[in-house]
């Protein structure tokens, strides 16, 4: 099964470059159809290709006017969900694989030597924050509730990494081996930047605010894309593939990092949502009105009854805050915060 696995890796590989033989170019179309999990190994495998392609051309080449067009040439698939399917396959690399499973697969051959890569997943709980460096040696911190998939060791022509929740990366410099980020159906493509991307599965938006440097931001069928200068913000929408950039301070959106919680000018749906996440409760709002209160605060190391004191007095709010009942496993269920109107 491995080496029919390499070989069918092999002949992908020709497609894309144009030397796979006929009788070859049928044996992968026979296989291809073979089953469904074959036919969505070849389809995410075509558009991590594209991608690459796409990246290099636009390094050659100016990249506002190139874009509609390399993007008509290459990306003229039927747009798919890949989440969707993600949890059913582990795929083989041509280049690294952006949404992968945490265990052995077969990597792209080197040397025509046949390897084993290894793919990890860090995780983070809710009520709590991470960091890490990559192999290439980019930072990355993660927030609560957060997943970042990545290879132990990286492609040599892409770093590529999944996203799901917030992340902020400093990528580690190198304009010859771009770094992709994928989270949902888009993807941030950089060389060597700081940036942070709040991408929960939860939300019907992903927004990527730059520190440092520059990025592209592209939506899945690559028919948009937005450059990004630091101090910019790049809201994408996950019902119509819109991308929507504004200037903005990056203050409040990277505070998290340092240990705080940085409100400024937000409805308190929002404050509620990052509160869930940063103590690991569930908030219940009572009166709907509560929901478009405009909040601003900087809350540092305090606690939960802390930060739900200083609600009630500066908005007119109240609240209840629900006992921990033990579970059967001997765990602890969620608090529950139930807010209401003065």
């Amino acid at each position: 099964m491995e080496k029919e696995l390499f070989d069918i890796d092999q002949l992908i590989s020709n497609r894309f470059l144009g030397t796979i033989t006929p009788d070859n170019d049928q044996l992968l179309d026979k296989w291809i159809g073979e089953k469904i999990e074959n036919q969505r190994y070849f389809s995410e495998q075509k558009k991590l290709w594209e991608l690459f392609t796409m990246h290099q051309k636009m390094q050659q080449i100016d990249e506002h006017k190139a874009f509609q067009k390399i993007s008509a040439q290459l990306f003229t698939r039927k747009k798919r969900n890949i989440l969707a399917y993600i949890q059913r396959i582990a795929a083989i690399m041509l280049i690294p694989v952006v949404i992968a499973s945490s265990i052995y697969i077969l990597s792209e051959k080197t040397e025509r030597k046949q390897q084993a890569t290894v793919y990890n997943t860090a995780e983070t709980p809710l009520g709590m924050r991470s960091s890490l460096v990559l192999p290439d040696g980019t930072k990355v911190w993660l927030n609560a509730g957060s997943k970042l998939r990545y290879p132990v060791l990286f492609s040599e022509k892409y770093r590529a990494v999944e996203l799901c929740g917030e992340a902020y990366f400093e990528v580690k410099k190198d304009k010859k081996w771009p770094f992709v980020v994928t989270s949902g159906n888009m993807n941030i493509v950089v060389s060597g930047t700081t940036f942070n991307c709040n991408a929960y599965d939860e939300n019907n938006q992903i927004e990527t605010v730059l520190v440092e440097g520059q990025v592209t931001v592209i939506n899945e069928s690559a028919t948009i894309s937005k450059e990004l200068l630091p101090n910019e913000l790049a809201i994408f929408s996950k019902n119509n593939q819109q991308i929507v950039k504004s200037k903005i301070n990056p203050e409040k959106y990277i505070a998290w990092k340092s240990g705080k919680l940085m409100f400024r000018d937000d409805k308190m749906d929002l404050v509620v949502e990052k509160l869930e996440r940063w103590y690991n409760v569930e908030f219940e709002i009572k009166d709907k009105e509560i929901t478009n209160y405009i909040y601003t605060a900087t809350f540092i190391d305090e606690s939960l009854d802390q930060v739900l004191k200083m609600l009630s007095l500066s908005a007119p709010i109240r609240y209840s805050v629900s006992e921990r009942s033990k579970l059967g496993d001997q765990t602890f269920e969620k608090q529950t915060v139930k807010l209401y109107k003065k």
